[in-house]
């Protein structure tokens, strides 16, 4: 379209992938928001579902099994349609390979360049081997790729905090959490009643530690009425399924398994109290979506639960006693729940996907 800058966008996936075409719902959202008002063509670094179709901005995929061909078809791709199209900028998400690529290509071609660090591209736990910064390589890069980009940005002052200690010297990081469509995840006053019911919603994985989570559920049901719903699959499945069973809570815990995006609210309208024990978060869009609908939510130190102290409780990585504890004191507290909810609530409301949108707008628009 005429009269609208030319802007390029590198994902490594999320559009059209997954099943049913799930991919990541928040990402696909911001990017059809952003297409209001650019020409986006957006390079995808995976194959796109063959059954999915999209008109609000080009989709290339790219791939091959193989990275350095892969990188390679990106180049020509990208430098093909540069020349057709004359970017304006080059938007990568996730610092390492897109965001080094963005500006790589910003660098050869002139363009200004940008880069959004979201989770694992700022995360070293050796613990259980995650994150992209325990490769000496993929950290000089990555660092090399947020100190040389036009512009740059991060979900949570978490990434930025993570990054300093690994020596990002860059002053200027901008915080962007995604905001979430709040008409669909709407707020509801909730009364508490038991069962209280708790809801965790997460790949089923080392990193969202669900060992964590059942051993502080077990301390929470031994002491008041409560169920725990559990929407996620993943390579720990037999251990929660496991464990669930080897601390007698077969009754009270239910794993639903993937779920369509669309029948989350319901769940979240249904729940009093979201469980969230991550090790590591670029953000979790699930606590921002609890938030949004008003359920309370409890959970470890790690993205938004790290930033927002007053919105939330919180407790160290791994600490299930604490957060058993936390939780049971809070639910005889009604008047500190609201409060917490309140504060949540409030947040959510001014950081919609509308607010996110308009951010990286604004970084589009200022001339290097």
């Amino acid at each position: 379209m005429k009269g609208r800058s030319n802007i390029a966008i590198i994902i490594p996936g999320g559009i059209g992938t997954g099943h049913n075409n799930i991919g990541v719902p928040v990402l696909e959202r911001i990017v059809k928001l952003l297409s209001a008002d650019f020409n986006l063509t957006v390079f995808q670094l995976c194959p796109v579902n063959q059954n999915f179709k999209v008109t609000e901005f080009e989709l290339i995929d790219i791939h091959s099994r193989f990275p350095i061909i892969r990188y390679f078809k990106f180049y020509f791709a990208f430098r093909k349609i540069q020349r057709q199209k004359q970017f304006k900028d080059v938007h990568g998400f996730w610092s390492f390979p897109c965001g080094f690529l963005a500006v790589l290509m910003g660098k050869i071609f002139q363009i200004k360049s940008l880069v959004s660090v979201l989770g694992g591209d700022a995360i070293a736990l050796p613990e259980i081997q995650y994150g992209q910064l325990l490769s000496p390589l993929k950290k000089k890069l990555i660092l090399w790729s947020l100190t040389q980009a036009g512009e740059a940005n991060a979900l949570t002052q978490l990434l930025i905090d993570n990054l300093t200690k690994h020596g990002l010297k860059r002053k200027d990081v901008k915080i962007i959490p995604w905001g979430i469509d709040t008409s669909l995840f709407s707020f509801r006053e909730k009364s508490l009643a038991e069962p209280v019911q708790f809801l965790h919603i997460a790949n089923l994985h080392p990193v969202k530690d669900q060992e964590t989570l059942l051993r502080a559920f077990k301390i929470i049901s031994e002491n008041v009425s409560a169920r725990l719903t559990i929407i996620g699959e993943g390579v720990s499945e037999k251990l929660v399924k496991n464990l669930t069973e080897q601390l007698g809570l077969q009754n009270d815990v239910t794993i639903r398994g993937l779920l369509p995006y669309e029948e989350l609210p319901a769940y979240y309208r249904n729940s009093d109290v979201l469980l969230h024990t991550s090790r590591s978060e670029g953000q979790s869009e699930v606590v921002t979506e609890a938030m949004s609908c008003g359920v309370l939510v409890c959970g470890t130190q790690a993205g938004l639960i790290y930033d927002l102290p007053d919105c939330c409780v919180s407790v160290p990585i791994g600490d299930f006693e604490s957060l058993g504890n936390e939780v049971l004191k809070l639910l005889k507290n009604p008047q500190r729940m609201n409060e917490i909810r309140s504060n949540a609530h409030a947040w959510t409301k001014i950081h919609t996907i509308h607010w996110t949108t308009e951010r990286i707008k604004e970084l589009y628009q200022v001339r290097p």
